[in-house]
């Protein structure tokens, strides 16, 4: 199902361009863009961030107020006192808010990037669209101008959820799951089913040539270990309460009751379409957290049927234009909204869910200026750069022991379903690992990430850092994908950005050794035993 897409307005005609010039140029406003943002100003150099969205942050202050911190004492530098703090969503995009007003630091809102501009291997400048989100936060699919901004620096940062300006750099990426054979990776590539249910796929049930019901992919498994394009589950982190001020949760404009045939089916077989990997309980499609109801996805039971994530929907995310990515979020937007009202009122839904759906909205006070909708889209992984150095399975093995890291991480594989198929001629989740599955006893999970996987290749590009889609298996990307990480990865590539205006050489070849007492006395943990 896809919802309808907000209004929008043709591109610019207009030949005028603003142009802005700046040491450092930093895309993406994440909460790991702030933090490199910061550090490259605390070492004396110009900023500018440019960020799509009205808001900074990211998923810290859209949506994931608390911390997946993985092993704690892994966490060091900036991000250890900001987070510390569990503040709530709003609470974080004030802390980032402050932080750049401190700092003196430009944020451009609202353009995204469109064009890169190198001189060889070196970038030289991006060009910037115009392209206000809509009233619910969602990107629209094109700009009100195109070709609004030019931005000019010496280093660019890409602090992206999807590498959008690394990718426009020609710098080499790749998306989905790499097979075992690729990286020597045990729990590469395709996966055993999550969840298998007992639920007639079929529109016609029992006549496979009657075709599929709403939400249920069209595919075939591949045999498991191989390779594909496939990515794991996106959502929202919705902020749920009873409270009587609470927002209101609308109805689609055209709701369709045959598109909940699916879910329907599943509660008249009785078919625990609210279990899946078991993790710490379950409440279906809402759960109970911190006195108030927040989306299934807050870690407990998300990998379910049952759940705000329509799976198999975001397969064209990662490498897509504006417009999917435009349609991909706006349907998980409707999906949400289509979800609630099914179990507002359909007959077949149990009661303690009806009840729970009915007595629930949007908690005041956290996403008010978006109507209860949370700011971001949970891209838990998109493009990955493929650099000299590749982390993989084998570095949360703790087999390896990199001699450039800028930064630890600790969280274990944490793989959502990718598709919602046909399998024996019942519905089964696609794919997905438990949680929490750490792979290193001896460093209790903890590995480093060394400096080489957020640098491009030399041969491709010698001014850009990366710290967010960095150079990562996909398994080593499921650990990787915790904003703790991204933030320690981004105040470390501030430094090495400023290291590189000052010394007026290629990000590849910043000396290490004056990095690591940078980093040092930032309290960055850069070993497993510090």
């Amino acid at each position: 199902m896809t919802g309808t897409l907000a209004a929008c307005t043709l591109p610019s005609l207009s030949s005028a361009v603003e142009r802005e010039a700046a040491d450092i140029c930093l895309y993406g406003g994440t909460a790991s863009g702030v933090m490199a943002a910061v550090t490259a100003v605390k070492q004396g150099r110009t900023v500018v961030i440019i960020e799509p969205s009205r808001w900074l942050g990211g998923m810290t202050g859209g949506g994931l107020s608390h911390v997946d911190w993985g092993r704690e004492k892994a966490v060091g530098g900036t991000a250890l006192s900001i987070l510390s703090k569990n503040y709530d969503d709003a609470q974080y995009r004030q802390v980032f808010r402050d932080l750049v007003k401190k700092y003196g630091i430009r944020v451009i809102h609202e353009h995204r990037v469109s064009a890169v501009q190198k001189d060889g291997t070196s970038i030289r400048s991006v060009s910037l669209d115009h392209a206000p989100p809509d009233t619910l936060g969602c990107p629209v699919a094109a700009p009100t101008k195109a070709d609004a901004m030019t931005i000019s620096a010496r280093v660019f940062i890409d602090c992206s959820y999807e590498g959008d300006l690394m990718a426009r750099a020609g710098v080499s990426h790749t998306w989905g799951r790499e097979s075992r054979d690729e990286y020597g990776e045990s729990l590469a590539g395709v996966r055993p089913n999550l969840a298998v249910y007992e639920i007639d796929p079929y529109l016609t049930p029992g006549d496979a040539k009657s075709g599929l019901l709403p939400f249920v992919q069209d595919m075939k498994a591949q045999p498991e270990g191989s390779a594909d394009r496939l990515t794991m589950g996106y959502g929202f982190r919705w902020k749920f309460s009873k409270d009587p001020d609470r927002l209101d949760i609308p109805a689609p404009e055209h709701y369709d009751p045959k598109q909940w045939e699916l879910y329907r089916r599943g509660f008249k077989n009785k078919a625990r379409i609210d279990e899946g990997r078991r993790m710490k309980g379950k409440l279906g499609f809402y759960e109970l957290a911190g006195g108030r109801i927040h989306s299934i996805g807050q870690g407990n039971l998300a990998r379910a049927l049952l759940a705000p994530t329509n799976y198999g929907s975001n397969a064209g995310y990662p490498d897509g234009d504006y417009a999917t990515r435009a349609r991909i979020w706006k349907a998980d937007q409707e999906f949400m909204r289509g979800m609630t009202h099914f179990l507002r009122t359909d007959d077949c839904v149990p009661d303690k869910f009806k009840q729970l759906a009915t007595e629930l909205g949007f908690q005041r006070g956290i996403f008010d200026d978006t109507q209860g909708w949370p700011h971001q889209l949970y891209v838990r992984e998109a493009r990955r750069m493929k650099s000299d150095y590749v982390v993989t399975q084998k570095d949360l093995e703790g087999s390896t022991d990199p001699a450039d890291s800028i930064g630890l991480a600790s969280y274990g594989v944490d793989d959502w379903p990718y598709a919602t198929y046909v399998h024996e001629g019942k519905v089964a989740l696609y794919g997905g690992e438990f949680s929490m599955l750490y792979l290193d006893d001896k460093h209790a999970g903890i590995y480093k990430i060394p400096y080489r996987s957020i640098t491009p290749k030399q041969s491709e590009c010698t001014n850009l850092l990366v710290p967010v889609c960095v150079s990562a298996s996909h398994i080593a990307m499921t650990s990787i994908r915790m904003e703790p990480v991204w933030m320690i990865l981004g105040e470390s590539a501030g430094v090495a950005a400023a290291m590189a205006v000052a010394e007026n050489t290629p990000v590849q070849q910043v000396p290490y050794a004056g990095l690591k007492e940078k980093l040092v006395a930032l309290k960055q943990r850069l070993e497993r035993n510090s």
